[in-house]
């Protein structure tokens, strides 16, 4: 009977181990059909619709269990052999980072140690017994941060610094790691900072940071200001209800139900991920509305931003699915719209948008200034498939869809586009459109309609511009950061390249050693349709890997201030969110540490909006990572200025368009105010969510400074080119303002929606 077992298991082992081997062999051509499967989808309408062809997508994609069988059952098989050569040693490793890939850290420790104790004896190779080492080292690590940061939640876990309630209880994986890095890998490695920095960030999650840090080993904690006295944020998501655990993806914040309440949409990028809608109550809570709403099964999305396509007067929703998948992202989208009643229905096949293409970013923009937002599509390239993106630009009909404009009077694109940034940087009054690239040029195209005889076509400027740089780019925008009424540029970087070595590049950084030539970019606009590179001058040499970022103003003092969502794929890639404080429009300040900003879990999408109607920008966070293991919850990070000696007054507008489409993008803003040293100061906004990974509120909050009184405000509209002057606005208020007309509402803002017993309660709980 034993001898039957035995049988049965060899057989089934080598069946598993041959189709596993077969799944690995037939990989390139499972990456070659599966365009072709797409293709033969049948197309469905609907919500309905839509979720059944994500379900065939997904099926045909990940339907191969033959992974997943092998993964799962390995286990058994590699703990019960013996590792006698490299080649064992290595089939091992496998399965290790296959255990930690997946979030199951101690199997994977287990096997990592499996592999350590054969060492000598299997004659393993000095640098591969290293190389375990460091994995052996980082995985302690992983389980630190999951006993102590995921089963035990806490609103201020993985904040630098760490809060004394953040401090692990659970010790033994810091403590491990610590071993491994100071004891094995730094004596033979001493110029590791990647081992260097995770270190130090095993000693902050004890408590032991930086007296515990061997002198020589010791990197800063960044953005940690001398004698700081400017405003802090503390993450409230707990209280709030919006800590749901996610993978890396988008974030939407807007009134998406008008009841004057700013309510959060997000998306997480795996197929099986879920969009999270929460609406927004007046204790201050949020409850998640995704069921009610119609969302429910509608998986996916590594990005979404969100406009009022339809001039209905409510918010609606373009996900994006599919990105960093080549020939796996052949996935659709969905245009999401807004019925208006709490609910979403998917139209992306009725509204002619329907693409299997993978999708990093879009914009939303009326392009010919018809009055109605048409739609700008980012597509990366799929491998060998196509070797370059495609920019799909679809032309709003007017009556609920979408018209794909012609080819030859497109943009042709000759890199993986991750950004689109849409803003009028000439002041013609077209929408141009601004393409970041990774590993590749960036693209300006300059709308020439107006010289076309009102035919819609680009120009590509991009060299006379001078902004094809940073080669490795991500996240855009145009924003007017130095207030002189033109639209400045603003570039991520995300350096792909370096993507197995993040960590060590970024401690060197921290460390004051410059570390990769890799950096962002600030254009300022010099008026005659060059931009300037200031990076340097603006305090912005230092590198980055960003992803989700965005803009706002911290402190309400005028100026635009900047936050970062950091972080790649690798587990290693542990270290801060950045945040940016604008000086006086010509240097930016690096406060991450000082705000309570700097998150060291993988950021994304980056959201500034006022949440709790007190008169200064809030932050949402969406976390996590793109492996399946590195989940972890949002963050809601909650100003605190108002707690502060920082009397910076404010001014909310809410623009509403006529002839121009109704949610006013792209309509200008500038506000003049009197200074109460009696000097005047003009401040300059466009209507727009900011960023390309991250969507804010059309609502425009205009921080002031010192300001005594409102001179004047004037909007300059897109379509009808109106310009609007109109006085007679008080500080510290919110209007509401229609395109064309004199008169203008003061619109309450009703703080007793937040009342007392609950607005220290937030206060309260995040500084536990």
């Amino acid at each position: 009977m034993i001898k039957k077992i035995l049988i049965v298991v060899t057989l089934l082992a080598v069946v598993i181990g041959f189709f596993a081997v077969r799944d690995l062999r037939t990989d390139r051509k499972f990456r070659t059909t599966m365009a072709e499967h797409v293709e033969g989808i049948t197309v469905r309408s609907g919500t309905d619709g839509m979720i059944a062809m994500l379900a065939d997508v997904n099926d045909y994609r990940d339907g191969s269990v033959i992974g997943n069988w092998y993964g799962r059952m390995s286990r058994a098989r590699v703990l019960s052999g013996t590792i006698e050569n490299e080649t064992d040693a290595r089939g091992h490793q496998k399965i290790a980072n296959r255990y930690l890939r997946a979030g199951d850290t101690e199997d994977a420790l287990e096997v990592f140690h499996l592999i350590e104790a054969a060492g000598e004896s299997a004659n393993l190779p000095d640098e591969f017994q290293a190389e375990i080492e460091n994995w052996i080292a980082l995985s302690y690590l992983r389980m630190g941060e999951q006993q102590n940061c995921f089963n035990n939640p806490h609103a201020s876990a993985c904040i630098l610094p760490l809060d004394p309630e953040a401090i692990h209880q659970m010790r033994e994986g810091s403590t491990k790691a610590i071993e491994y890095y100071q004891g094995k890998i730094l004596p033979r490695e001493p110029d590791n900072y990647g081992a260097k920095w995770l270190l130090n960030v095993a000693y902050m999650t004890l408590g032991e940071y930086p007296g515990g840090v061997p002198e020589e080993h010791l990197i800063p904690m960044p953005g940690l200001v001398e004698n700081y006295d400017g405003t802090t944020f503390k993450n409230v998501a707990d209280f709030a209800g919006v800590d749901d655990m996610n993978l890396s993806g988008g974030t939407l914040v807007d009134d998406f139900d008008n009841d004057g309440l700013l309510d959060i949409f997000t998306t997480a990028w795996n197929m099986d991920g879920r969009i999270h809608f929460y609406l927004r109550n007046e204790d201050g809570t949020f409850r998640d509305h995704t069921e009610a709403a119609g969302l429910s099964g509608l998986g996916g999305g590594l990005n979404a931003t969100h406009a009022d396509y339809n001039n209905d007067g409510y918010p609606d929703a373009y996900v994006m699915r599919g990105a960093w998948g080549g020939e796996f992202g052949v996935v659709p989208n969905s245009l999401l719209k807004n019925n208006g009643d709490g609910t979403f229905t998917d139209v992306t096949v009725d509204a002619g948008v329907l693409e299997f293409e993978p999708t990093g970013a879009s914009a939303f923009a009326d392009l010919n200034n018809d009055g109605w937002l048409d739609l700008v599509v980012s597509n990366e390239k799929q491998g060998e498939v196509r070797p370059h993106g495609i920019i799909s630009i679809f032309m709003n009909d007017q009556k609920g869809g979408f018209s794909r404009l012609p080819e030859d009077r497109g943009i042709k694109l000759d890199c993986s586009s991750k950004g689109v940034a849409i803003g009028d940087y000439d002041g013609d009054s077209y929408a141009d459109i601004f393409i970041s690239c990774l590993r590749g040029e960036n693209m300006l195209m300059r709308n020439v309609m107006g010289e076309n005889d009102g035919v819609l076509a680009f120009d590509d400027v991009t060299e006379k511009a001078g902004v094809a740089q940073p080669i490795f780019s991500f996240a855009s925008w145009f924003f007017d950061y130095d207030n002189d009424g033109l639209e400045d540029l603003f570039v991520a970087s995300y350096d792909f390249g370096n993507k197995s070595a993040s960590a060590g590049i970024m401690a060197r950084s921290y460390a004051g050693i410059e570390a990769s030539e890799s950096h962002p970019a600030l254009y300022r606009n010099l008026g005659d349709g060059r931009f300037e590179d200031v990076s340097q001058s603006a305090g912005l040499m230092a590198p980055s890997f960003t992803m989700g970022a965005n803009f706002g103003d911290f402190n309400n003092d005028g100026w635009l201030d900047m936050y970062w969502g950091t972080g790649e794929p690798p587990y290693d890639s542990v270290y801060p969110n950045t945040a940016l404080l604008n000086q006086d429009g010509k240097s930016f300040l690096d406060i991450t540490a000082s705000s309570g900003l700097g998150h060291i879990q993988k950021g994304h999408g980056i959201a500034f909006a006022d949440f709790d109607h007190d008169g200064d920008q809030d932050i949402f966070a969406q976390m996590g990572g793109e492996q399946p293991g590195d989940v972890f919850q949002n963050a809601l990070f909650e100003n605190r200025l108002g707690s502060r000696d920082i009397d910076n007054k404010w001014l909310k507008l809410k623009l509403e368009g006529k002839r121009s489409n109704r949610g006013a993008i792209g309509a200008r803003v500038r506000v003049d105010v009197v200074m109460q040293d009696g000097s005047q100061r003009s401040l300059y906004r466009t209507v727009n969510t900011g960023s390309s990974f991250g969507s804010s509120p059309l609502l425009r909050h205009i921080g002031l400074g010192k300001a005594e009184s409102v001179s004047r405000v004037i909007v300059e509209w897109p379509a009808s080119g109106i310009t609007q002057p109109l006085t007679g606005f008080d500080v510290n208020s919110a209007y509401r303002i229609v395109e064309g007309r004199t008169d203008f509402e003061k619109v309450p803002i009703d703080l007793r929606r937040f009342t007392r017993a609950t607005k220290p309660k937030m206060h309260d709980h995040s500084a536990m």
